[in-house]
């Protein structure tokens, strides 16, 4: 009975020499698995194939197509969904050598088709928010591969021409040189610094100033879409949101002051999102003002509770510069940051177009005036306003159109124009001192009294027919369209 059980245990413990897994060994990696879908691949992406140790993260995201992005009410999860997502549509930023060979490679089962193209250097791009960069574009063909002169990172995107409205099979290839576009910049475009260790290229903006409830997005080219086809079918965002998700809603600071943006890239498999992360880090806390007010002796009789003291308008994104226009007479003036003295002043480094007379401003003539204050950059005018009209109701989108000026009434008080086309009224104060584009020192008449735009985003529409004159009383606060 002894030598049976002792067999018995012999060949129970045999039976776990072939059961047994290594204790190292736990299944197969998920992150290398090759599913079916579209990848990069090739020598300028340094993964040769799809059986090469991180072929899976080169996998494409599935499109989406920003003319489906104009649909009003979209959320942010919406815009990732199928909402927003075009059949046959692919996109993806990677890393690609220059002069070296890449190609496209559709995996369906265990079929793979590689896709090339002959790419042609295309620097007429000319649709409307398109960034003006050298951009690659050619019809995709099986078999062949494709390469770009510069290393860099590029955003790939391509068109399997499912619905049957492009003229073939298409890609796109643009360099991605990374940047942002918001508050600090009057949304143009600001250029990230970028360093690259190993697979992840990190890119810095350090010390930028940014006023409270500033926004921005990451994009690149300072534009916000490209677009694939002739017609305009296709379009793919340029730009990152809040998520890094392309087209998403702007990521917007809180307190104002100096801060550290930072963005880092590292090849991922899934959405454009897995391959982006970033931070926003507050390094010192602005002493810029973040709001301006007006006293004196037409503007609340120096009595800084009178309703009469006039609150100025922040320049949008722009912190410590603000804006008014009011009617002057030869009468003193100050400005303070806060309603009371003790921070109250008549100037700053440079002042332009008015006089300090016992340590009060003066404006040399009675009329109307525009107020700018920039203590970023230390400057301050008083000048004749100037207010202009923009976009088709005036005829044009060009800034400071002498014909788009609006004219002083005849008692001096106020400011008219008649419009010559329909369409929605559009109109901003300008200073001879602003850098920033005209929309940051917005305002419009909107039931019967002149509303700023400020800090806040698009106001309201308000249309307008041919004929109809516009008056504003800048003083009272009140418009009419007659």
């Amino acid at each position: 009975m002894k030598k049976l059980n002792f067999l018995l245990m012999c060949l129970f413990a045999l039976s776990l020499t072939f059961v047994s897994c290594d204790p190292k060994d736990d299944g197969p990696d998920v992150d290398e698995i090759v599913e079916d879908g579209f990848y990069v691949v090739g020598e300028a992406t340094g993964i040769a194939n799809l059986q090469s140790v991180g072929a899976a993260k080169t996998t494409m995201a599935v499109g989406f197509n920003e003319v489906l992005q104009s649909a009003s009410g979209l959320t942010d999860e919406e815009k990732i969904s199928a909402i927003c997502q075009r059949a046959g549509m692919y996109e993806k930023y990677i890393y690609l050598e220059g002069g070296k060979p890449f190609s496209v490679v559709l995996k369906e089962g265990v079929t793979e088709t590689k896709y090339g193209a002959a790419l042609a250097l295309s620097d007429t791009l000319s649709g409307d928010n398109e960034p003006r960069i050298p951009v690659y574009k050619g019809t995709m063909t099986e078999n062949t591969t494709m390469q770009v002169a510069e290393s860099g990172l590029y955003h790939i995107v391509l068109d399997l021409n499912l619905n049957k409205d492009l003229t073939d099979k298409l890609i796109l290839v643009a360099p991605a040189e990374l940047g942002v576009r918001g508050g600090m910049n009057s949304w143009g475009f600001t250029a990230l610094n970028e360093t690259i260790d190993g697979d992840t290229i990190t890119y810095v903006l350090e010390n930028q100033e940014l006023a409270a409830g500033a926004k921005f997005k990451f994009a690149y080219g300072g534009g916000w879409k490209i677009i694939l086809d002739e017609a305009g079918l296709v379009k793919a965002n340029t730009n990152l949101g809040a998520g890094m998700i392309p087209g998403a809603t702007d990521i917007q600071v809180a307190v104002a002051g100096k801060y550290k943006i930072t963005l880092k890239y590292a090849l991922a498999q899934g959405s454009i999102s897995a391959s982006f992360k970033y931070t926003v880090e507050l390094t010192e806390t602005s002493s810029l003002p973040t709001e301006m007010y007006m006293i004196g002796n037409d503007f609340g009789n120096w009595e800084w509770t009178d309703a009469g003291v006039v609150t100025l308008n922040p320049v949008n994104g722009v912190g410590g510069a603000f804006w008014c226009i009011n009617y002057f007479t030869t009468a003193g003036f100050k400005f303070s940051p806060v309603k009371d003295w003790g921070k109250d002043f008549n100037g700053l480094e440079t002042n332009t177009g008015y006089e300090i007379v016992d340590g009060n401003c003066v404006v040399p003539t009675e009329g109307l005036y525009m107020v700018y204050i920039d203590f970023a950059n230390n400057k301050m005018a008083i000048e004749p306003a100037a207010v202009y009209g923009i976009g088709d109701v005036f005829g044009s989108w060009d800034q400071a159109v002498e014909a788009n000026k609006f004219s002083v009434s005849a008692d001096g008080k106020k400011l008219t124009y008649t419009v010559a086309n329909a369409g929605n009224l559009r109109m901003y104060a300008g200073s001879s001192i602003a850098t920033t584009d005209w929309w940051t020192r917005e305002f419009n008449v909107i039931d019967g009294k002149i509303e700023y735009r400020g800090n806040g985003g698009e106001q309201a529409a308000v249309p307008v027919t041919a004929g109809k004159v516009v008056t504003l009383d800048f003083n009272a606060g009140t418009g009419t369209i007659e």
